[in-house]
């Protein structure tokens, strides 16, 4: 595959496609190895899945319009000093959130600024509505190079899109860092959006978040989900956590009934599971050290340090790309993400989710007898 190729599949390519890919290969959707999509491998909270069957019965009511309690408890759980109920948003996964908070320009001729290489809905969130995304490529370890991000934004400007941790490296951004940008956009009346999808795999998640900073700026929105850390994303549902002023301009565009009505008692389900969620801490931390450590010692290969539950790989050799190791891998049941489809990136870069250290050591092995072959 072509690098022009690649670039034109990144607007319809995620990871994470198993019904697909299990289509395609005729394999059973539980027999996937799905290394592609970053979700939790201990898949949903058991406490999850017991109020699922308990509030089966919601289904025949419309969702709660107004559901003050589950925001409320979001607040909490967010755990930031100022954050309440007024602060929060629900959105139908982190995606409705993402479209959301550029929705508020549709009236406007705008250019959004994204670091990349960076999740492709920021990109498809502007363009949908006629603004012009403008690439700030980051260096060959994904730091954030504030002062090349500044000089990007111009009058047209309207947001500003990073992702923390790093999707597709894993790196964490520092607290300080990111309020540089920040202070700068809002200085700029341009809207800083941080999707925080995977901090909570890190153990700096209270002391790294954004979220406790939006009652002192005004153009700060916080973006998470329960998808990647809880195992749900078939629930979908998300949650922004923004100053109130925000927050108004958001429900003037949001759409009705976004929200299932389920969701909102799952999630908090999920929340109060303490021991669900000691254990995916401490589980993908000690697999993510081994599982790096095992492809790090592959011969043509390089791993990016990551504090998310993914690592990037780079492909050092010549003898072959990211594409042909993902067909190769297709065909013994497992699915990577080829990273060829990111802007910044090309078909010598892989991600891999990090799963169980059985299901890790499969994929090393087949790894290593393809990058000797």
């Amino acid at each position: 595959m072509t690098h022009n190729e690649c670039r034109e599949r990144r607007f319809v390519s995620h990871g994470g496609d198993v019904w697909g890919f299990a289509r395609k290969y005729n394999i059973p959707l539980e027999e996937v190895l799905d290394f592609s999509g970053p979700i939790n491998h201990l898949g949903p909270s058991p406490k999850a899945l017991e109020s699922v069957k308990e509030n089966s019965k919601l289904i025949k009511f419309y969702p709660d319009p107004n559901p003050v309690e589950l925001c409320n408890c979001i607040a909490k759980y967010v755990n930031q000093p100022s954050v309440t109920s007024d602060n929060i948003i629900l959105g139908n996964g982190s995606i409705e959130l993402i479209y959301m908070i550029t929705e508020i320009f549709s009236k406007t001729n705008f250019n959004a600024v994204v670091p990349v290489p960076s999740f492709t809905e920021y990109e498809k969130a502007a363009l949908r509505l006629g603004g012009q995304t403008i690439y700030v490529p980051l260096p060959s370890d994904f730091s954030m190079e504030n002062e090349k991000i500044k000089k990007a934004i111009t009058p047209d400007t309207k947001i500003v899109s990073i992702c923390n941790p790093h999707s597709p490296s894993g790196r964490l951004y520092l607290k300080d860092e990111i309020l540089d940008l920040v202070e700068y956009c809002q200085e700029k009346n341009v809207v800083f959006s941080i999707d925080e999808n995977y901090i909570e795999f890190t153990d700096k998640e209270q002391t790294e978040t954004m979220a406790g900073y939006v009652n002192k700026y005004e153009n700060l929105f916080v973006i998470r989900s329960v998808t990647k850390f809880y195992g749900m994303p078939g629930i979908r549902f998300g949650y922004g956590v923004a100053a109130k002023s925000l927050i108004d301009q958001l429900l003037d565009v949001r759409q009705p009934w976004s929200i299932n009505g389920l969701a909102g008692s799952v999630t908090l389900a999920a929340f109060s599971d303490h021991e669900f969620i000691e254990n995916t801490k401490r589980t993908i931390a000690q697999e993510r050290v081994k599982f790096a450590k095992q492809l790090n010692e592959i011969s043509g290969l390089q791993v990016f340090p990551s504090d998310a539950n993914f690592l990037l790989v780079k492909i050092t050799s010549r003898n072959i790309t990211s594409t042909k190791i993902k067909e190769e891998l297709a065909k013994m049941g497992m699915l990577i993400r080829d990273c060829c489809t990111f802007v910044g990136l090309d078909n010598t870069y892989f991600r891999v989710t990090v799963r169980s250290d059985k299901d890790n050591q499969k994929l090393v092995d087949a790894v290593k007898t393809l990058m000797s072959s």
